[in-house]
């Protein structure tokens, strides 16, 4: 049996696609996948499937969608579980873990140096996909959302290619990819950074220093800020004609995300990210104070509870994007203290984790808070337990560093930073949790813990 949502939704039996019912039992399925392996409730589905106003007749349809689904993937998979129900998906079978696996094997490659077994998995993993994802589901609730993640994650995938095929001193073929993708995300910067390194490489100085200089316009009209600190670096070298931006040559980074380990400037890097979470959190205030001198609408009517019901789901959404973020940050640290990695190979992982923390503080910045008053706190503690959690994080890399072999830390290691960085992270994150766990239980949401996150 192989899955398949990197693309239109199959199911595949020895090789050959099976039939699938209708849009609803189809999206029902891909529910399923997305949370594979879990307990989805019933009542989590039924919102996925018709949103904020169900049918009366949406849980008796949800029994037959099901039962349509197991005579065609088997009884054995779909599973009834008290509250809900639980897809079993086996190691391999689902083509977005195997797209993951590849893409975190590549980054892993590409952070240690080798820049063609890189290029190698990320294209394989990009090959996975098959056209847009979930786009079969539009009208669906939960299909925008997850839509989008998963389009990040390809997109991400992407710029990590371009990167090792810079390395590899690929950058004429790598010009018309890359303004198509700068056309496609203009307020992207590691793209443009890469099209300036591929334009410098490839003889075009100007086309460069130009194409810097349209960057800063727009992110300056647009967003109103400057660029980041990496991509004004990368201007610098360019007219300096700076040896480091030669092929086989490591060119200052122009995504923002910490170096990898190799480079060892994690606090440099890591306070400039925590500068760019601080910047976001400023503009989220800034709107949230909007909304309680009049700018916003939540509260009043039926239209207050629907936004309040958005501010919801979105939270969640990041919540469970983050929670991925935390395991593979436990899963890291803790199998250099059992010697399963290296701290190196362990600090790597959480370089990876890392790229996507620019996303997420994003899409935190970017939350419409209602006006409301559990709403407004909810939303502040957020970004408070963001900005900690990031800081317990960077400790954890910093020790990571500066160790020479694996195993438990030593009785006399300076790791009261971190543990005193993680209690604070927690203490934030119960707080927000005391707010946030009530408000998303009134729309039949699961409460969450702070380790999960």
């Amino acid at each position: 049996m192989e899955f398949r949502v990197l693309g239109p939704v199959e199911a595949v039996v020895d090789g050959r696609s099976v039939p699938l019912p209708a849009e609803k039992p189809r999206a029902l399925l891909a529910v399923l996948l997305l949370s594979r392996n879990r307990v989805v409730p019933i009542h989590q589905l039924i919102a996925e499937l018709w949103g904020e106003e169900p049918p009366d007749t949406a849980a008796k349809a949800l029994q037959v969608y099901v039962s349509q689904l197991r005579k065609v993937i088997g009884a054995d998979r779909l599973l009834t579980k008290p509250p809900g129900y639980s897809l079993r998906v086996d190691e391999g079978e689902l083509d977005l873990d195997r797209f993951e696996q590849l893409v975190r094997e590549g980054r892993e490659r590409l952070a240690a140096g080798d820049a063609k077994a890189a290029a190698q998995e990320l294209a394989q993993a990009l090959d996975l996909w098959r056209g847009p994802a979930l786009t079969e589901f539009d009208s669906e609730p939960f299909a925008r959302d997850a839509g989008a993640r998963l389009e990040e994650s390809r997109f991400a995938a992407i710029e990590d290619r371009v990167e090792a095929d810079l390395a590899l001193g690929r950058h004429a073929r790598l010009v018309s990819e890359l303004e198509q993708l700068v056309a496609r995300e203009p307020l992207r910067e590691r793209p443009r950074g890469q099209l300036m390194l591929a334009l410098y490489r490839s003889g075009r100085q100007a086309d460069a220093l130009e194409l810097y200089r349209r960057t800063r316009e727009t992110l300056v009209d647009e967003l109103g800020i400057e660029p980041s600190p990496a991509l004004q670096e990368l201007e610098g070298a360019i007219l300096r004609h700076d040896r480091s931006l030669q092929p086989g040559r490591r060119p200052p980074s122009a995504d923002g995300s910490p170096a990898p380990p190799e480079e060892r400037p994690s606090p440099k890097r890591r306070t400039a990210l925590l500068a760019l979470a601080l910047v976001l959190a400023a503009a989220a205030a800034g709107a949230a104070a909007l909304a309680l001198t009049g700018g916003g609408s939540a509260g009043k009517g039926n239209g207050g509870n629907a936004e309040l019901r958005t501010f919801v789901t979105k939270v969640e959404n990041f919540l469970g994007q983050s929670h991925v973020g935390r395991r593979e940050v436990s899963a890291a640290v803790n199998a250099a203290v059992q010697c399963k990695l290296t701290p190196h190979a362990a600090a790597v992982r959480l370089n990876g984790v890392q790229r996507n923390r620019q996303s997420l503080l994003q899409q935190i910045a970017a939350l419409s808070v209602p006006s409301t008053e559990e709403a407004l706190r909810a939303s502040d503690l957020l970004q408070k337990a963001a900005l900690a959690s990031i800081a317990a994080d960077g400790h954890y890399y910093d020790w990571l560093l500066g160790r020479s072999r694996c195993g438990p830390a030593p009785p006399n290691a300076d790791l009261h930073a971190a543990w005193a960085a993680d209690a604070e992270a927690t203490r934030l994150k119960k707080a927000f949790l005391a707010v946030f766990n009530p408000l998303a239980g009134r729309f039949g949401q699961r409460a969450w813990r702070a380790a999960e996150f």
